[in-house]
């Protein structure tokens, strides 16, 4: 698929032309086709071409039916019915066989990726272990009031006091602090 792009505001001796050839660039790396230099029909491996991930499958469901003939086999013609019949099957399918538009061989590699990574992931390259909540022991402070600290306290009588020196203005909490404190200390005397 070829599609041409002309910049509207190019001048007329500025053409300006894109192609993209994103159809080519999906089709799969096929093996099993030997093309004809003269652009005829080629030789192609029976049911190919095949992708690498049908080749692997085929091989090795091959492999592993020759290893345990002796656990399967022993019934003549069939064993060589089965031993080259299932491999094709297998890699027959697996030309069918898209998980979300993905090759199946690529999709187990992610799916034992994730199997095998550490359960919260990886930080910096390295295994993340969350850290545990710390237990606090938490103190709640009842005071209980007497009926007679409930009474209403009866009023002093007023008595003269002495004009108060003017306070510095307070800047800091510290110094809120200390103003109250030498007030209180004055009230008490």
């Amino acid at each position: 698929m070829t599609s041409n792009l002309v910049d509207a505001s190019a001048s007329d001796d500025e053409l300006l032309i894109g192609r993209c050839y994103t159809k080519a660039r999906r089709a799969p790396l096929v093996h099993g086709v030997i093309r004809d230099v003269n652009g005829g029909r080629g030789i192609r491996l029976p049911g190919g071409p095949y992708t690498f991930t049908q080749l692997a499958t085929l091989v090795s469901t091959f492999v592993v039916l020759v290893l345990t003939r002796t656990v399967w086999g022993g019934h003549g013609l069939i064993d060589v019915a089965v031993l080259l019949g299932l491999p094709f099957t297998a890699a027959f399918a697996l030309r069918h066989l898209h998980i979300d538009g993905r090759n199946p061989a690529a999709a187990l590699v992610s799916v034992v990726a994730m199997v095998s990574e550490p359960q919260w992931g990886r930080l910096h390259g390295r295994p993340f272990k969350p850290t545990r909540p710390v237990r606090r022991d938490t103190r709640i402070t009842f005071t209980c009031r007497t009926a007679q600290d409930l009474a209403p306290v009866p009023a002093a009588p007023a008595r003269p006091t002495a004009v108060a020196p003017p306070q510095p203005t307070v800047t800091s909490g510290v110094q809120a602090l200390l103003a109250r404190r030498t007030d209180h200390a004055r009230k008490d005397a």
